[in-house]
């Protein structure tokens, strides 16, 4: 090699090492600002690493749980995740919050953090109680104001069966985002379709773990927290709930307590009102899958295809069989009760959070307010079990609570009911009617998408009556008395006997006469939110009842464009409002398929999709809609047979509001 290599090999090499001693001291002296995460994306030092650098930054002097929820389910596991913080430091807030109630300095202030649980409730809305949170946040977003001092993190809950899956979540996590807000842990979603439980397990073990950077907090063991579920003799309700029973002469007496509404099922049974039943019509033959037409007084004025939520009544031979349990008389029945804080001070103007609507009836409590049919959860069987007196039944009934799959069986497989559940397996228990009230998980109304149009001034509900053959049990006797060791002194009959699901909604419904009064209140549905979709051509998708919104929507008076329906139904006695459907097909821009499931020529809805796809086609190609509503299989195969023909995306055209749907 020459001289004159040997000197630029010196020189390169020479420049490569200083090049590399400037990248690891410029590496050292980088600014902690911006830290790259395991993924590539950008992530920001944690609060407690700022602070220990000397930074000018504010540790939060308060970290919330916040909940938007639709049925109660993030509700609950906000507020067992919020009770798991507190125990672990003060800076957590010790309940978790609901985002009706938002304050605007949780999420303004310097150095704030909030952890969201939010639900995706219809076709990818947000729950009721976050509309107003989402709103500010908008308004916030379209002056220009900054959340850039806030941290965040968002559990999403929703099912995957839907094509918008968690799309609340979703939405609420990109506006905080456009706000400058800081995500300091990526997102996750809770699929109810599969295993919501396990994914909520473990998202919590995630946000423990990031949180002790983010807080420099020291490690909280989830196996030190999460204790068995267990009940001991001697027990007391009391160490369950809050509140104590107080009777008082009537709804209008004037309370030293002043009740609240602050779980969003109680605000929903409050919100309800009483409409009077005018007509109950028969709409198919008298059978297992007949379907009828409730009739009420409007009330208020309402907007085509709303959605009516019913708050049913239980049914009375449950009603009775409590009232017997509960060692109630008749005469108590028409008593008024209302809840006082166990250690509250009179005359302070305290309010409590109320377990539902009272001052009430206690006919009224057992009736519409309390879930008397459905076997609750086993945190909920957990507290019942304090009712239980001796070792021996608290043995037994701790043997259950550690069989999930047991539980899991009772629930799936077998539907076990509430009376069903408590004459297995607490039998001698001896209930205290102001724990009771309590305990049992509260009613949550039905939602039915009224098929009345605005001008009629009446809601119709469109109502299919739920009910089938499930299995006796006596095949579960035989396995808890080999699992459970089970012996209690229960009637064979009880294990032997026919057993039926019945819908506890749709036989109330299905059961009214002129008359008598429904609870409901209104809300907008999927349908309802117009999104400029209004006189656009449709194409209108459904099987049985799903028919229901449709009536709605083809009384509006605008129809100029094309509209054609697919409609499936058993056989030609079980057509739904079969002399409208014949009107709408002699109109010009109407077009009406009919499919009959149980004809000697089985025909399905989703058959004359496939058979039409070039008008489907058309319409969407025309800037149209696909408005889709029925049973959750045949929303899943329409879905398919319109991607794998059109190649279309269906979440695309959901979120440019071209597809709605509401499935069941």
């Amino acid at each position: 090699m020459s001289y004159g290599s040997h000197v630029t090999v010196a020189v390169a090499t020479g420049l490569l090492a200083a090049y590399l001693l400037y990248r690891l001291w410029s590496q050292r002296q980088r600014s902690p600002e911006l830290e790259e995460g395991e993924d590539g994306s950008e992530k920001a030092p944690s609060i407690a690493s700022n602070a220990a650098r000397g930074c000018n930054i504010v540790i939060p002097s308060g970290v919330y749980v916040y909940y938007g929820s639709q049925t109660g389910t993030a509700e609950r596991l906000a507020k067992e995740l919020a009770a798991l913080l507190a125990k672990w430091s003060p800076v957590f807030h010790p309940e978790a919050l609901n985002l009706e109630d938002w304050k605007e300095g949780h999420f303004a202030g310097e150095g704030t953090c909030v952890i969201f649980l939010v639900s995706t409730h219809d076709d990818g809305l947000f729950p009721d109680n976050a509309l107003n949170f989402v709103k500010w946040l908008r308004k916030c977003n379209k002056e220009g104001k900054a959340l850039d001092s806030l941290r965040f993190c968002v559990f999403g809950l929703g099912s995957s069966e839907y094509a918008l899956f968690n799309q609340a979540s979703k939405n609420l996590q990109r506006i905080m985002k456009q706000l400058g807000a800081y995500e300091f842990m990526s997102i996750s979603f809770g699929n109810e379709s599969i295993d919501l439980k396990k994914d909520f397990q473990l998202w919590k073990t995630r946000l423990l773990e990031t949180l002790v950077g983010e807080l420099n907090l020291e490690p909280l063991s989830l196996e030190a927290e999460e204790t068995r579920l267990t009940v001991v003799p001697n027990d007391t309700w009391r160490n369950r709930v809050p509140l104590e029973l107080r009777y008082v002469d009537s709804v209008d007496v004037k309370q030293d307590f002043e009740p609240k509404a602050s779980n969003v099922i109680c605000k929903q049974q409050w919100m309800c009102s009483d409409h009077v039943v005018l007509e109950n019509i028969r709409l198919t033959p008298e059978d297992d899958g007949k379907t009828h037409c409730i009739v009420t007084n409007a009330v208020a004025p309402f907007k085509a295809a709303e959605t009516a939520n019913v708050l049913y009544a239980n049914p009375p031979d449950v009603v009775q069989y409590f009232i017997a349990k509960l060692k109630l008389k008749e005469a108590d029945l028409e008593k008024y009760i209302t809840f006082v804080p166990r250690y509250g001070k009179r005359g302070e103007g305290e309010t409590f959070d109320a377990p539902f609507p009272v001052p009430c009836t206690i006919q009224d409590a057992l009736r519409y307010y309390l879930d008397l049919t459905s076997l609750p959860s086993v945190e909920v069987l957990r507290d019942l079990g304090s009712f239980l007196k001796t070792k021996e039944e608290c043995e037994l009934y701790n043997g259950l609570l550690d069989s999930e799959a047991l539980l899991k069986r009772m629930r799936q497989e077998l539907f076990f009911t509430l009376p069903e559940y408590i004459e297995v397996f607490m039998p001698r228990a001896s209930f205290n009617l102001g724990g009771f009230l309590q305990i049992v998980p509260k009613k949550v109304p039905r939602p039915y998408t009224i098929s009345s149009h605005p001008s009629e001034e009446k809601i119709y509900l469109t109502v299919k009556l739920v009910q089938h053959v499930t299995h006796s049990l006596k095949s579960f006797k035989k396995t808890i008395e080999r699992g459970l060791n089970y012996k209690e002194p229960v009637s064979d009959e009880l294990f032997k006997k026919r057993r039926f699901y019945k819908g506890a909604c749709t036989h109330f419904l299905c059961s009214l006469e002129p008359g008598e009064i429904i609870k409901m209140y209104r809300r907008p549905s999927a349908f309802t939110v117009d999104g400029g979709r209004s006189g656009k051509p449709a194409v209108m998708i459904a099987n049985g009842a799903g028919v229901a919104p449709f009536r709605a929507l083809w009384h509006n008076t605008d129809h100029v464009n094309q509209h054609i329906l697919f409609l499936g139904f058993r056989d030609a006695a079980h057509i739904l409002y079969k002399d409208e459907l014949e009107e709408l097909s002699q109109r010009d821009n109407f077009t009406v398929h009919i499919a009959l499931s149980r004809e000697k020529e089985r025909i399905y809805v989703q058959h004359l999709v496939k058979d039409h796809i070039a008008s489907v086609n058309e319409v969407i190609n025309n800037e149209g809609v696909i408005y889709l509503c029925g049973s959750k299989q045949m929303g899943a195969q329409v879905k398919a047979i319109l991607e794998h023909f059109l190649k279309i995306d269906i979440a695309a055209i959901k979120t440019s509001g071209q597809y709605v749907e509401e499935l069941w």
